[in-house]
């Protein structure tokens, strides 16, 4: 069940569901445990890679490669030059680089309907509630950067 609240936009003073997550958020020795009960690995041995993945998935993204976790997503690397443009072709260097990000793409596979669904997001069994709880059971996960700028991909942010 996924939680929801009504929440007002500053910039235009309309109102919109926004989803909620409740709880303490789920670690890597929750998952690593969840992973061994389905398979045949420890949960010392899962923990222990899914503790190395981040390292080494930023070893090869630093090669400029993406990093493609099969039934997940894609990874990669974009950069952020927020107002560091300039006039010429000739005049571009990496000084206007003024952040990096991760820019994540989840997979997706064709479902029966001739649609396609993303990773991450189950095809049935989903149901949407509205959350009546205190704004402090609330779990505080950190929000993405919201510094405007332009990805090396020409998107924003």
């Amino acid at each position: 069940m996924i939680f929801w609240k009504r929440v007002k936009q500053a910039i235009n003073d309309l109102w919109y569901p926004r989803s909620v997550t409740v709880g303490k958020p789920v670690e890597t020795q929750e998952l690593a445990n969840r992973i061994a009960r389905e398979s045949t690995v420890s949960p010392a041995d899962t923990h222990a890679v899914l503790r190395a993945l981040p390292n080494i998935m930023a070893d090869f993204m630093k090669e400029s490669r993406a990093v493609h976790f099969e039934g997940l997503g894609w990874f990669r690397y974009t950069t952020v030059s927020a107002g560091n443009g300039v006039a010429t072709k000739e005049e571009v260097s990496s000084d206007q680089i003024t952040g990096l990000r991760v820019q994540f793409t989840p997979d997706r596979t064709r479902n029966m309907s001739g649609g396609y669904t993303r990773a991450l997001i189950a095809d049935e069994g989903i149901t949407f509630m509205e959350w009546l709880g205190k704004e402090s059971d609330e779990t505080q996960v950190p929000e993405e950067d919201t510094e405007e700028g332009t990805g090396s991909d020409g998107s924003f942010g």
